[in-house]
This record gives structure tokens, sequence and C-alpha cells, in this order.
């Protein structure tokens, strides 16, 4: 809040009376409503549809994320069984 009360974008409440005032004039009393809730349905269609492209965007990294856990076990794996052959000596086989 600022010392002139309510501030939205540096709008103050006798801002908002006019612009509520002249969508008023323009639109009429019983079109407002109409505007108004399609507007909101746009904004929550538009929060909704970046929320899934957030949820796919965290998922794509988790399995990123995964794969890279994967593929540092394996590497591992890899070094262990590799240090597990240098130590033991070749076995011959009888023929």
């Amino acid at each position: 809040m600022t010392s002139t009360g309510f501030a939205l974008f540096n709008l103050g409440p006798s801002e908002f009376f006019w612009i509520f005032l002249i969508f008023l004039i323009l639109f009429g009393a019983t079109a407002l409503p109409k505007l108004f809730r399609s507007l909101g349905k746009s904004v929550r269609e538009f929060k909704k549809a970046s929320d899934g492209l957030y949820d796919e965007m965290d998922k794509a990294a988790g399995e990123e994320e995964q794969k890279k856990e994967a593929e540092k076990r394996d590497d591992t794996q890899a070094e262990r069984d590799d240090a597990q052959a240098e130590r033991e000596p070749p076995t011959r086989t009888n023929e």
C-alpha cells in the first residue's frame, strides 16, 4: 500500500471509479456482467493452461534428473566391476 491507499499499477480509487464509469457508459449495465464473466473465464483458462505447462516442464525435468541418476549409478557400477576385475586374478580353465 502506498500513502494514497489502494494502488494497482499506480492507480488510486478515483482512477478506478472513472474507468468503471467509462466501462458503464460504453457497454451498459446489462453487458458489464457478461463482459467481466467472460474476462474471468479467459483468465481462468489462461491460468489453467500455464499451470499445465509448468506441470509438464516439472515432469520433464524430473525425468531428465532420473535419467542422470540412472547413468550415474550405471557408471558407478561399471567402475566397481572394473575394480573387482582388476583385483581378482584371471582364472585358468583346464582344457
